[in-house]
């Protein structure tokens, strides 16, 4: 680090803390404008936030690890979510506006009714603010440790608390303006590093003509390393490896089940927080879609390329330290304090929103609703800003006792990976009820808990092969016939309180004893909804393999991409039309 490269990290940091003192008082005044900026944010500045937050310090380490280790084709663990990322933008972003709700967990009040309902929403989001959101918070902290040790040398520990305490200051000063605000200026610096690093890195091997010749041959993987989709035969797994500890296996789960099975697969806390912020339900669409065309499309290649270049410059590194040790031999003064300013960006960016989430859990849904209700709103943001202290210390100790981002990311998947399937039907069926979710809630952590347990510490050997994939299987299968049979043990949701939920919220699906005299052209709205949602995940996903064709210079396969990513595009763009002429309900 030069005093060029200090002198950018402290402007970056000054920055952040100048909007966090503009806009503290304004957090101050109410719940309301510190969790949801006033329910006033346009759609730009809604999804480019939902991108900033999901792009973290862990990410380019995590993605580097995974192409190193077992080639492009394993970003489908989280490229498979743009298949529900799409679903929430055709038909759920603007049913999630229309509930007025500052959490998803509030939802649970507003679908359900009696005791049940309060059980299952003060339950929910202490399960949310708590093991998840922590765990969440833990592994953007290993990051950044990761990251901050190869660079400057600093102690783990050390690490932990500076990082600690420079998101605390704004982030608990500025409530959700500051969050939202800073993601726009992080996104731009985060995005900036990482293309500045990819083109040096490129350059460094050759260009990207020599890029992709060059990382196949200095990899074990050879060929696979930079194909898209796993081999069915023919070398689709390691001499030895089982099937199911295979990528084939890896890729179906993917693609089949995880993509609805996770705890966001009807959004996610962090995507309906903003979509419940946004000014109108077209805003609350389009902040949606443009996060899912950025995430998935635009954002993945510079460090997709990083990690190839690395695997020919630094073929024996950690995978998760490859991609700063990229940053250590390549970034000259000025580039340094960019890449440096970046991750603290992309650390900040996800951090600020998990603890301000977090806070919005535990005193909306839990402290608000059932120990303090009827306090002032000051005595509640104060509440708030304490919540957000206690999140980010306990996700400090966490950081410090688990040190792999990919095992703590993959434990989240199994362990929350039971429910989606609930959450999704729950706007759609109106026979799901409040002890349909807790259970499935409950299934899918003891569930996975205990394969883990049984395979780190009971029966290592045995279950050498039970990939976090089986796991996830495994749950998801325990977990859906652990719902199902408690939904159809238990009555279902009392009709006037499903009528006012219709009437509020407008949901498709299978409605039919709650539903108003207009259901059969509501039905064929739901087929428009699916038929946006297919051309939706078509023209995000081919424009995304699109692009990585060409930049890997195999111009052909990319030209055919492109042409199935320009017809879903216009399919996209004639549903979009058609809903800004169709009022809302």
């Amino acid at each position: 680090m030069a005093p060029i490269d200090w002198a950018i990290v402290a402007a970056y940091l000054a920055a952040a803390l100048g909007v966090g003192i503009f806009f503290a008082r304004r957090a101050g005044r109410s719940t309301n404008e510190f969790f949801l900026s006033g329910r006033n944010l346009p759609w730009w500045l809604a999804g480019t936030s939902m991108v900033a937050t999901s792009f973290a310090s862990d990410t380019p380490l995590v993605v580097t690890g995974w192409v190193r280790k077992a080639g492009i084709s394993f970003n489908w663990i989280w490229w498979s979510f743009a298949i529900g990322g799409m679903f929430s933008v055709f038909c759920l972003s603007r049913l999630w506006r229309r509930a007025e709700v500052v959490t998803d967990v509030e939802l649970a009040e507003l679908r359900y009714d009696g005791r049940s309902a309060a059980v299952l929403r003060a339950a929910r989001g202490a399960y949310m603010a708590l093991p998840v959101n922590c765990i969440t918070l833990a592994w953007v902290i290993v990051a950044m440790v990761k990251l901050m040790g190869v660079l400057l040398g600093v102690h783990p520990v050390a690490a932990v608390v500076i990082c600690i305490a420079l998101t605390l200051i704004y982030a608990v000063l500025s409530g959700f303006w500051g969050v939202v605000v800073t993601d726009l200026l992080q996104f731009v610096l985060a995005m900036t590093g990482s293309v500045a690093l990819c083109v040096v890195a490129v350059a460094r091997v050759g260009g990207l003509a020599a890029l992709a010749e060059r990382s196949v041959s200095a990899s074990t993987l050879g060929e696979r390393l930079t194909e898209f989709f796993p081999r069915l035969s023919g070398g689709g797994a390691p001499a030895g490896q089982s099937f199911w500890a295979g990528p084939v296996f890896a890729f179906g789960v993917f693609v089949f089940v995880q993509w609805w099975a996770n705890k966001n697969a009807d959004g996610g806390g962090v995507v309906v927080q903003r979509m419940a912020a946004a000014r109108d339900e077209r805003h609350s669409l389009l902040a949606t879609l443009w996060f899912n065309v950025a995430n998935y499309a635009l954002r993945p290649w510079p460090w997709i390329l990083v990690a190839l270049a690395s695997v020919v410059l630094l073929p024996d590194a950690d995978g998760e330290k490859a991609y700063p040790l990229m940053m250590k031999s390549l970034a000259g003064p000025g580039l340094m304090g960019v890449m440096v300013a970046s991750f603290l960006g992309a650390f900040m960016s996800t951090v600020d929103t998990h603890l301000n989430l977090s806070s919005a859990y535990l005193v909306n849904d839990v402290y608000r609703r059932f120990l303090r209700p009827g306090a002032s709103e000051r005595h509640y943001v104060l509440v708030s800003r304490i919540a957000s202290v206690g999140f980010m210390l306990a996700a400090g100790g966490i950081a410090l006792a688990w040190q792999s981002i990919s095992g703590l990311f993959t434990f989240l998947l199994a362990f929350t990976s039971g429910f989606g399937i609930v959450l999704i039907g729950r706007w759609f069926w109106w026979r799901i009820n409040a002890w349909s979710e807790l259970s499935a809630m409950i299934a899918s952590g003891c569930i996975a808990s205990a394969l883990y347990a049984l395979k780190s510490f009971v029966w290592p050997k045995q279950l050498a092969n039970l990939t976090g994939q089986g796991i996830l299987v495994l749950t998801v299968a325990g977990s859906t016939a652990v719902w199902v049979t408690v939904t159809f043990l238990t009555r279902p949701v009392g009709r006037e309180k499903l009528a006012a939920f219709y009437r509020k919220v407008r949901p498709y699906g299978a409605w039919g004893p709650v539903a108003a005299a207009g259901e059969a052209r509501r039905r064929g709205e739901l087929w428009r909804m699916l038929l946006g949602w297919l051309a939706g995940t078509v023209m995000v996903l081919a424009g995304t393999f699109a692009i990585g064709k060409l930049l890997l210079g195999a111009h052909r396969q990319a030209g055919a991409y492109l042409a199935a990513a320009v017809a879903g595009a216009a399919l996209v763009a004639v549903e979009l039309r058609r809903q800004s002429r169709s009022p809302a309900p």
